[in-house]
């Protein structure tokens, strides 16, 4: 996801979060100053009266609370599904046959906005998406996902196999075109 449709949706929680914290003030203050004119009150219809109003505020509130977390419930439920199905696209290959990249299939997979961030090794393309050190696609020392990095890896892990072997494999790199 870029950089810009982050802002966004920490804009949006931003704003969700404070228009909550209004309409709860917004109630907090309507409730306590129905209560102050109940407790100030001498006359047991006006008592009744005020009570009613704080009954009201509090349903209202409950029901406009519970209206917002259903909504946040739907989004959120929404979002996740539809992550799952765009990884479900990404990685559907038949179960006993590796998906085969060429160079300029595995350069989409650079790991900007939002895209998975794919590095091949030695023939094999693994996914290095979940790991910090590529956020966003880029390595230490300039290093960019969707490339062959087999001559980097050897040049900076040589010994080191194991790191390999940490990260989900997602194909194998189709053999050069001469």
């Amino acid at each position: 996801m870029n950089q810009a449709k982050k802002h966004i949706r920490k804009v949006a929680y931003h704003l969700e979060t404070h228009e909550i914290k209004n309409k709860l003030n917004e109630y907090q203050r309507e409730i306590v100053q129905y209560s102050q004119m109940q407790t100030f009150s001498r006359n047991l219809y006006e008592k009744n009266y005020y009570q009613s109003l704080i009954q009201n505020s509090t349903d209202n509130l409950a029901a406009e609370l519970e209206e917002i977390f259903v909504t946040a419930a739907y989004v959120q439920e929404n979002r996740t599904e539809n992550i799952r199905e765009v990884q479900s696209e990404e990685t559907e290959e038949p179960e006993n046959q590796q998906r085969v990249f060429t160079l300029s299939e595995l350069a989409a997979f650079d790991g900007s906005q939002g895209k998975p961030a794919y590095v091949a090794v030695n023939g094999r393309v693994y996914d290095v998406s979940g790991k910090a050190a590529w956020a966003g696609g880029t390595h230490f020392a300039g290093l960019r996902a969707g490339n062959d990095l087999s001559g980097q890896f050897a040049s900076c892990h040589r010994g080191m196999e194991g790191i390999l072997e940490q990260l989900p494999v997602v194909g194998v790199m189709a053999a050069p075109e001469e």
